[in-house]
Formats: C-alpha cells, sequence, structure tokens
C-alpha cells in the first residue's frame, strides 16, 4: 500500500516516495582578502519525493505537506 499526503496549499493527495535531505555550501573569495577569508553561504533542506494521480514525479518541501494515511489507515487511527 501507499503512504497518501496533503499539500497544505492545493489540497491536493499525492502519494509519498521518499525523502530527502538537502545540503549545500558556497565560498567566493573575500573583496580584500581573497580565499584567505572567504565569503561562505550554507543550508541544509529537508523535502520529500511525491507522485500525482498521473503518476508525475516531483520534489516538495516537507513542510508543505501532511501526512493522512499509511496503507490504508487514516493517521489518527495509527497514533492515539
Amino acid at each position: 500500500m501507499a503512504t497518501i499526503v496533503k499539500h497544505t496549499e492545493t489540497g491536493k493527495q499525492l502519494v509519498l516516495i521518499g525523502a530527502g535531505f538537502g545540503a549545500y555550501q558556497s565560498k567566493k573569495p573575500n573583496a580584500f582578502f581573497g580565499d584567505w577569508v572567504a565569503d561562505t553561504e550554507s543550508g541544509s533542506q529537508e523535502m520529500v519525493c511525491v507522485c500525482n494521480s498521473d503518476g508525475l514525479i516531483g520534489w516538495m518541501y516537507s513542510e508543505e505537506v501532511n501526512v493522512i494515511s499509511v496503507d490504508g489507515v487514516p493517521v489518527g487511527d495509527l497514533i492515539p
């Protein structure tokens, strides 16, 4: 069976395929000190891979979806 999630903005139900964690870091030379004191930017983002009823796969931010059911059982019945 599947895990069904609901997109909070549109209300569309999607199938959860998997989850991922993205992280990045970039450096650019400092205007005065070059590479010795490079300006660094970094961050991370939790993502989920979902599929719609047409079979199209895409990635969404995990905070944009709520789990509706797991293997056909509503989440409220799984967690008292």
